[in-house]
């Protein structure tokens, strides 16, 4: 991609618009017609039929789409348009992406990027995208990397009608609001949340209509909730599976919960040079163009095990695959300490900067090079932008932690996180997101922050419900070092650095030792020497796929054309 004249320059309200939603090339979008109305949709609703939904639209004044939809419960997209009306809609966390575009002469709606860059010619480079894809992996807000092209937001919908601006809404935001009646320490929280948690998991279950159901296990809660939540309901047909390196404390702990509930389960193995091979292979890059979002870099973790899983014939193809994202997000475990101290006293000028220094220094940090005070105070103003526009700005002080989880949720959660589940379309399974459930984050939406903070009264609840007997003290699963081979030299090493500080073994530590010791090994998309070379201060292998997506994209890892490196 390179710097071209801008495209869709022009004033929408003396516009026709032109939609082009043909969705069969777009894996799970189903066409229903009734009457007049087209309903193109992706995913799936729990107490609704998608053909009632049609005869509903169908009937309805497009004004009243936006009411009509909005209490849709589920994880869906959807584009519906009668004559030259066009409607489009995602759920509470974008989990299915719907982009749109001005090409000068008319609104394009599509589910295909790709598809939709190419009809309105669309070519220029978002700078500013750009430098917040570098820094975190994720760009902020609608924006892509093309100047032009816009992606549906969490909970928002758009309506386009001839002659007029589009009209946006979010109706649904998440944006803490705790309900200050509650009590972090009172047990009737823990009661709710168990309540609320096996709601959402009974309500999923029967959506399944008894197909198999597939958990990608960790050592983690969060999978380990799924699990037995299923076990706790008395479904059967579970198979559970892990990879990464062999011997990885993560799939060994996920090993012992599988056989305490005794659901079957399998490991897949990861190496560097299996990882690389993968990453460097013709079907991987197929893979990322199809999951490319021009948003967020592809989250392609677990790619590899699913396309062994289905291979092998360990996951029959009507399963539906059932993971942990994100409940320590959403339960708290994010918020930093320093949103966890009072602002009572302090400026809004103060609490800004708190609040996005925050943000910056958690997700904002692929490169310390780019950690420059120009590129932070650009990305400040970003989200600060984004956190005015979407949630109207500062509240009480104690909530200043809120805005912090609305953004994060917004962007890296949303867009790179959640964007997790094409790799399980891409290889033709079903999916849900249980801990993103709608009753999920309202009830921590209410939560009270000492609850949030630390992760406390999740674990509370469920150390107390102890589902499946797979919880406390002797299931905790401590971080070991893999492949075993290296304990001694890491240990040597780091017996060596302590008269020179705990920051200098970190940045030694990082450079050297970080590539063999990722028990996943992500890190295989780039060789070890040019790791251990880096002078720019990568934090982690997500800093290599950023880079190696970008690059893709003709662009540094800094976002800037290669033509302007030295």
């Amino acid at each position: 991609m390179t710097a071209a004249p801008a495209t869709g320059q022009g004033s929408a309200t003396s516009l026709s618009v032109s939609v082009h939603c043909h969705m069969d090339d777009v894996p799970g979008w189903r066409r229903h017609q009734v009457q007049g109305l087209v309903l193109w949709f992706k995913g799936y609703l729990n107490g609704n039929s998608v053909e009632d939904l049609a005869s509903r639209l169908a009937v309805l004044p497009c004004e009243n789409w936006m009411r009509e939809t909005s209490g849709l419960d589920g994880h869906f997209a959807l584009v519906a348009t009668r004559n030259d009306t066009v409607f489009a809609s995602v759920d509470s966390i974008a989990s299915i992406p719907v982009f749109y575009g001005l090409d000068g002469a008319a609104w394009h709606v599509d589910g295909n990027v790709r598809r939709l860059v190419v009809r309105l010619g669309a070519t220029e480079i978002n700078p500013e995208a750009a430098l917040a894809l570098a820094m975190s992996g994720a760009t902020i807000g609608s924006a892509t990397l093309l100047e032009g092209v816009k992606a549906l937001g969490a909970g928002e919908m758009v309506l386009f009608r001839p002659g007029r601006e589009p009209q946006h809404q979010h109706y649904y935001l998440y944006l803490p609001r705790p309900d200050e009646s509650i009590s972090a320490d009172d047990p009737e929280l823990r009661h709710r949340l168990a309540d609320v948690t096996m709601g959402i998991f009974e309500k999923m279950v029967a959506s399944l209509e008894g197909r198999a159901v597939t958990v990608p296990l960790s050592a983690g809660l969060d999978s380990r909730l799924v699990a037995c939540a299923l076990k706790e309901l008395e479904v059967e047909n579970v198979t559970c599976f892990s990879y990464g390196r062999r011997g990885n404390f993560e799939a060994e702990g996920a090993r012992r919960v599988a056989k305490k509930l005794g659901y079957n389960w399998v490991f897949v193995e990861h190496t560097p040079r299996q990882q690389a091979a993968t990453f460097a292979s013709g079907e991987c890059h197929t893979f990322e163009a199809f999951a490319d979002s021009l948003n967020a870099i592809p989250f392609h973790q677990d790619f590899f095990a699913i396309d062994r899983l289905k291979a092998e014939r360990r996951v029959p193809q009507e399963a539906v695959i059932v993971n942990g994202q994100s409940g320590d997000y959403i339960a708290g475990n994010h918020i930093p300490p320093s949103l966890c101290a009072g602002a009572e006293n302090l400026s809004e000028k103060v609490r800004w900067a708190r609040i996005t220094d925050a943000l910056v220094d958690k997700h904002y940090d692929l490169w310390k090079v780019l950690r420059t005070p120009e590129n932070e105070s650009k990305i400040a103003q970003l989200l600060r932008e984004e956190m005015e526009a979407v949630g109207g700005g500062l509240g009480k002080p104690e909530n200043d932690f809120a805005l912090y989880e609305m953004s994060e949720c917004l962007n890296r959660q949303v867009k790179y996180v959640v964007a997790g589940q094409r790799t399980y379309e891409w290889h033709g399974y079903d999916w849900r997101l249980p801990l993103w459930d709608n009753a999920f984050l309202d009830f921590w939406k209410a939560a009270p922050l000492a609850a949030k903070a630390g992760r406390r009264l999740f674990r509370e609840t469920f150390a107390e419900c102890n589902w499946g007997g797979v919880w406390g003290a002797e299931w905790e699963f401590p971080q070991t070092v893999t492949p075993v081979w290296l304990r001694s030299a890491r240990l040597a090493a780091k017996l060596m650095h302590a008269p020179l500080g705990r920051s200098r073994w970190y940045r030694f530590e990082k450079r050297y030792f970080s590539w063999t010791m990722d028990e996943v090994c992500n890190y295989a998309v780039a060789p070890y020497g040019k790791v251990a070379r880096d002078r720019r201060g990568h934090r982690n292998a997500t800093s290599w796929h950023a880079e190696r997506y970008l690059a893709g994209k003709g662009l540094s890892y800094d976002g800037h054309p290669l033509e302007c490196e030295a």
